[in-house]
């Protein structure tokens, strides 16, 4: 199979230029176009000799996804992609458009998948469900971000304008779509490179989230890298009786493992980490969770997020009824705990992780 230029690093990319007999400053030329002018295809690149765009068209592949399924919520908020990969296997990605308010700025957020399905096996979660396939590359998953800013370019999606196309596009990456992040290490530490260098898009390190389940191992190995990116932790639950019911890994790096790997994070890297904690109704979200969740996360410089859990067809895991998740929140808040009840989004495209995967599959 041909490389694809977004897998290369940047001298991988000059030695390429350089057996097709072109100098190495083209190698800038083509991210420029790619992080910076959008472009779709090496004909796109116009200040580039044409001989020499057959040449890379011949020698390499620019993009490889192919979007087959693409939902756009009633409110035109969230966008969700279905993309089908070079070996015909489908990841799922998102874009999601949040107003301004009065403790927050406007956010343009892309989310990602790591990984084709997911070996962790989270039983509320349809990724869980589709078992795991393969991992992705580092260019695969830039290349998501890509799509969407491209979208943003074309003109297809409305976005405030700014001088660049990837500001009118986003301004946060999350990596919390389908797979488990920390599973696929090097490829997610190679895609948060291309995301932050300036020679790529030229995010900062705050504008990063890393979502993981608590691979306490790896967790530890981030905070020696000099990748500095926010940290995310889906902890669904206080005790381990309840989650490793909810998060199967749990088992492995339960909850006296796992908080101390993440004030580590804290105190090496100077950044809150948070917690993400998905409500269902008669499982997680009992006032005695939220006092064994105060307890856990006492004197701990961190953030809980609380989302009400997405609506799946099990009748099991459903989501959290309001007065039980207000209930829930007011308890941690009492109890001393940052915590924001984050706003769902798109459940009429069901924009959950790995849903729109799913019913492709079955069909």
């Amino acid at each position: 199979m041909k490389p694809r230029i977004l897998d290369l690093s940047h001298s991988e990319l000059v030695e390429l230029i350089g057996s097709l007999g072109e100098p190495q400053y083209r190698a800038d030329q083509i991210l420029k176009w790619i992080y910076g002018g959008a472009a779709r295809s090496f004909d796109d690149m116009t200040d580039l000799p044409q001989a020499f765009r057959q040449k890379l068209a011949e020698a390499c592949h620019l993009f490889s996804l192919e979007p087959v399924d693409e939902r756009l919520s009633k409110d035109g908020q969230t966008r969700k992609v279905l993309f089908q990969l070079e070996d015909g296997k489908t990841i799922e990605s998102a874009h999601m458009l949040y107003e301004p308010t009065e403790t927050s700025r406007e956010r343009r957020t892309v989310c990602v998948s790591t990984q084709v399905g997911c070996s962790i096996r989270c039983p509320f979660c349809a990724t869980g469900q589709q078992g795991f396939e393969r991992s992705l590359t580092a260019g695969e998953i830039v290349e998501q971000v890509l799509y969407f800013v491209w979208l943003a370019q074309s003109g297809q999606r409305r976005v405030a304008a700014t001088p660049s196309p990837v500001r009118r596009a986003l301004t946060n990456v999350v990596f919390m779509g389908m797979g488990e992040p920390l599973a696929n290490y090097e490829a997610v530490k190679g895609a948060i490179a291309k995301l932050n260098s300036k020679k790529g898009l030229g995010l900062g390190a705050r504008q990063i989230t890393v979502s993981t389940v608590g691979l306490v191992p790896q967790i530890r190995r981030l905070v020696k890298e000099d990748v500095h990116v926010e940290l995310a932790v889906s902890l669904h639950a206080a005790s381990d009786r309840v989650r490793s019911v909810l998060v199967p890994v749990n088992r492995r790096y339960p909850l006296r493992l796992l908080i101390p790997a993440c004030q580590e994070y804290l105190e090496k890297t100077g950044r809150r980490p948070t917690f993400e904690y998905a409500l269902f109704n008669g499982i997680n979200d009992s006032l005695d969770q939220a006092q064994k969740l105060a307890g856990l996360l006492a004197g701990f410089d961190c953030h809980v997020n609380l989302i009400v859990g997405n609506p799946t067809p099990s009748k099991e895991f459903r989501p959290s009824v309001a007065r039980r998740v207000a209930a829930f929140q007011k308890e941690l808040t009492e109890g001393g705990v940052s915590n924001t009840l984050r706003q769902s989004r798109g459940a009429d495209i069901e924009a959950g992780c790995g849903q729109l995967r799913s019913r492709r599959l079955a069909k």
